[in-house]
């Protein structure tokens, strides 16, 4: 971890609801009674240091006046004003947060204000290999048909493109077995990390972080941490001569990048703006410079000098604790039209889009009880969720709307013909025992016409798919149970069928349209009576007939400790049907007792599936040798993507680029980077 690390890390520490979120859900994971007191006081110890930093210093201080808004953009309202800003912040450590923003800002619409009925894209979940049939080369697997994620690597089919080593280096593969480096885009200053990417036709998009130093600020001389400014910036690159890129576009958006679309040649990138909270509840508004709150950007089209945007063109949301600003960009890749820059206080969680519409998700907990005690033992769980219209690189706020529970990830939501889906897990305390698992589907003003509650008490939600009309939805405690969940009309979901298995699947991937592939973890009971995991799994479920689903298949991967980037980030599996290939990074490891484990490989694994004969190991690829579990394990060598083009597989780790036939399973090229 260098320097820009720890600084990101300390400015990311606040007490708030997604702090205690995750400190709920370190509670749940505790199984034995030891350690769940044990973890219950690190709660309260938490919980103790966050109302210690909430409480003004001095109590004294002169109060602000009231918050004056106005109800602007479908019953959104705006800060205004300075003043506004300062009283929000301020009064939200205090807990009153919600309570002005009732009294004062008149929210009733916001959540269900009336809007014109927009027509939105099916998301039809189809893969990578759907997307791409009439070409020979693999995509990023992406959630939603048209709509495309950034990733670590793109291919054209001629061309490799892959974040690597902070810098982004541009492959020729147009023979396999004399794999190129053409070009570097250095970031030698260290300034710039790059993160992800996207790629169309001669344009190369590169979205990373960019991290200012802030503490000679006079606002903050007097913090004991060292503060920087983190920004995320979109560079666009012309790549009709891939051997020197030129960098012809800059946008930047204030605060810690959350994620990124690309639709059509529109992109939209989104990030949270910490706020430093801490000076409001120390410092009064005269000692506070007013012009350093405000969200700034850049967009090189119009110029080089940082713009700041005005406080009466910030919206917030009224329902959000959170006193972050959430920054989105929209701009088009093929025109010269200022981006389009949005900025609204209340920062968001998790994301899904559509082709037309932009969901971001925010999750809050509600106390019913006062009491340190009451704080984690009685408390409501909502998930808001705020819409917005995605036109021609434009970001429109269209309503906002709420649902018990949490959720999982970008998998937990969906849209189809207008009807937003979401599945979410639902508690009342830190006790995993009233855990319940819930299905919602909204209208187009976000208002809930439809739901299913109530599923598998005393557990939670591991993965979702929404397939067309169809849900499934793993949830896990001992057992896996896969839900089939029929939503061909929307004001009535109803639990078609069940199916438990020992393990549970992490991630569920469409295989077809009666056959879906779940890859997650192998489980077992130890000595104590808790349950721990014990390798990975991978498992082929026949929904032909949803009242009936089953398991037809299945391969265990490896022992405990075995793990893939799979079964945390759907962008590290390679799927085509047409070619028969379904191939992952893994780390397989074996237990030797004690609950010690070794490491034996650590590479790609490429798999075949046929309906009538299963699973089939087709290969490995491996970019280092492996002995004596950990002691040799090179980091750089680890494999991190694997895309193919025509009938070869390219592995990609930091060090190097390996091309493999994948009919053959014969090394072709090594690329060393």
């Amino acid at each position: 971890m260098d320097k820009k690390d720890y600084i990101d890390a300390i400015n990311e520490i606040e007490a708030n609801d997604e702090l205690r979120r995750k400190t709920f859900e370190k509670i749940k994971e505790k199984k034995s009674y030891s350690k769940r007191i044990y973890t219950i006081a690190t709660a309260m110890i938490v919980f103790v240091i966050a109302i210690s930093i909430a409480i003004p210093l001095n109590n004294n201080k002169n109060t602000v006046n009231p918050i004056e808004v106005v109800a602007e953009n479908n019953g959104l309202p705006k800060l205004e004003n300075f003043e506004n800003l300062y009283n929000i912040i301020k009064n939200s450590s205090k807990g009153y947060y919600n309570g002005i923003m009732v009294e004062n800002a008149v929210i009733s619409d916001a959540a269900t204000g009336t809007t014109e009925i927009l027509d939105s894209a099916q998301s039809t979940n189809k893969t990578e290999s759907s997307l791409k049939e009439e070409v020979d080369y693999s995509n990023t697997n992406v959630q939603v048909e048209g709509v495309d994620e950034a990733d670590i690597v793109k291919t054209d089919g001629n061309y490799i493109y892959y974040v690597t080593n902070n810098k982004v280096i541009i492959v020729n593969a147009q023979d396999e077995k004399k794999l190129k480096i053409v070009s570097e885009i250095q970031y030698e200053d260290n300034s710039f990390n790059p993160r992800e990417l996207f790629i169309a036709e001669n344009k190369l998009i590169v979205i990373g972080t960019l991290y200012e130093d802030y503490s000679k600020n006079n606002l903050l001389v007097d913090s004991i941490y060292p503060i920087s400014n983190q920004k995320t910036v979109a560079k666009i690159y012309k790549t009709e001569n891939k051997e020197k890129p030129e960098l012809v576009r800059e946008i930047t958006i204030e605060g810690n990048y959350l994620s990124s679309r690309m639709i059509g040649d529109n992109v939209y990138f989104i990030a949270n703006k910490y706020m430093y909270s801490y000076l409001f509840r120390n410092k009064e508004i005269e000692e506070l410079d007013e012009e350093y709150f405000k969200p700034k950007y850049t967009d090189t089209v119009v110029g080089t000098t940082e713009q700041c945007i005005a406080y009466p063109d910030i919206y917030y949301f009224p329902e959000s604790e959170d006193t972050s600003y959430l920054n989105i960009a929209g701009f088009n890749i093929n025109n010269n039209e200022p981006a389009n820059i949005e900025s609204y206080l209340g920062a968001g969680e998790d994301i899904y889009s559509s082709e037309n519409n932009l969901y971001i998700t925010k999750v809050k907990y509600e106390y019913k009880d006062s009491k340190l005690y009451g704080y984690y033992n009685n408390y409501d769980v909502n998930t808001y969720i705020y819409k917005f219209k995605l036109e021609d690189s434009k970001i429109t706020y269209i309503n906002a709307g709420s649902v018990p529970g949490v959720v999982l990830n970008q998998f937990s939501m969906d849209e189809k013909d207008g009807y937003f889906r979401i599945a979410t897990t639902d508690s009342d305390n830190w006790n995993n025992e009233t855990d319940r698992n819930n299905l919602y589907v909204l209208n187009e003003k976000l208002e809930i016409v439809g739901k299913v509650e109530g599923l598998a008490k005393g557990e939670k939600i591991y993965s979702v798919r929404f397939m067309g009309n169809r849900a499934y939805m793993v949830t896990f405690v001992e057992t896996d149970p896969l839900f089939v969940i029929d939503l061909s009309e929307p004001t009535n979901p109803v639990v078609l069928g069940e199916l438990k298995i020992p393990g549970y699947s992490k991630y569920l991937h469409p295989y077809d349209e009666n056959h879906i592939i779940g890859f997650g973890e192998n489980t077992r009971i130890n000595e104590y009576g808790g349950v721990i995991t014990d390798g990975m799994k991978m498992a082929l479920f026949d929904v032909t007939n949803p009242t009936n689903p089953k398991e037809l298949y299945s391969v265990d991967i490896g022992e405990k400790g075995t793990y893939s980037e799979l079964l945390n980030n759907h962008k590290a599996l390679l799927f085509s049907k047409e070619k028969n290939i379904i191939a992952f990074p893994v780390s397989i490891s074996e237990e030797v007792g004690n609950y010690r484990t070794n490491l034996k490989f650590q590479g790609a694994i490429v798999y075949g599936l046929d309906l009538e004969k299963g699973f089939t190991l087709r290969g490995t690829i491996a970019h280092m040798q492996v002995q004596e579990g950990y002691r040799n394990y090179d980091y750089e060598k680890a494999v991190e993507r694997i895309i193919y083009i025509k009938d070869n597989l390219y592995t990609l780790s930091k060090r190097m680029i390996k091309s493999t036939n994948m009919n053959t399973m014969e090394e072709q090229n090594v690329l060393e980077i």
